[in-house]
């Protein structure tokens, strides 16, 4: 999808793999929303700092994914800043690497209310602003496929996202509207460098010898994928 002059909303958008595809897609020359539950500014200069061009819009609003209510105000509230959606990443996402038996029923259940409960949030929020040409992207991860030992949380939610967004696509097709669901690695985020200070000796031998993707490596991918890129 060409960006040029689209309007572009990205969950996740403080830290990580949603900050960064923000700064490429505002790089490329699209309109820039932003939506975490903690946003400072730094993120947003750097989102501005990236335009192609200072015509370009750039806002952002505090949001918490698995409050729908939430989503759909901040949603509707950046289609009054820079328009309605063409084009809508959620990567806004949470781990709780532990083994089954010490994760708590509180733990498991926040995982799943923000990486599945948000997406299906993200969705109902972005549809009634998106018209026929306009796409919605979930990024889930390698785990839905291939969960590891401390994932049973973080791995069975990201599972419900990549069903979630299968069974969207075909739903939302007639309407125009494109769906796609990106799984890539683990990635070096902010939050993959606080999950190695709580992981398990397990999963941290694990993932260290199968080392993780570069925050840049991985946006390139995903907007070269051949899944965004139609």
């Amino acid at each position: 999808m060409d960006v040029n002059d689209r309007r572009v909303y990205v969950t996740g958008g403080g830290s990580g793999i949603g900050l960064r595809l923000a700064e490429m897609l505002a790089a490329r020359g699209a309109h820039v929303a932003l939506f975490d539950l903690r946003l400072d500014d730094e993120a947003l200069r750097r989102v501005e700092a990236a335009r192609a061009n200072a015509e370009r819009r750039v806002c952002g609003h505090l949001a918490d994914v698995a409050d729908a209510a939430a989503v759909a105000e901040a949603f509707r509230q950046a289609a009054a800043e820079i328009g309605p959606p063409d084009l809508v990443f959620n990567s806004a996402g949470i781990s709780c690497p532990k083994a089954f038996p010490d994760i708590s029923q509180e733990d498991f259940e926040r995982v799943v209310r923000v990486n599945l409960f948000g997406s299906r949030n993200v969705a109902a929020a972005a549809l009634p602003l998106l018209r026929p040409g306009g796409k919605l992207v979930f990024v889930a991860s390698m785990a839905a496929i291939a969960p590891g030992y401390g994932y049973t949380a973080y791995g069975s939610s990201k599972a419900g996202v990549f069903a979630f967004a299968e069974a969207l696509r075909s739903e939302l097709a007639p309407r125009g509207i494109d769906v796609a669901v990106v799984c890539p690695p683990e990635v070096a985020t902010p939050l993959v460098a606080w999950s190695r200070t709580v992981r398990p000796a397990p999963t941290e031998r694990l993932t260290r010898f199968a080392g993780s993707l570069g925050v840049d490596e991985a946006c390139d991918a995903i907007l070269a994928g051949p899944a965004i890129a139609r």
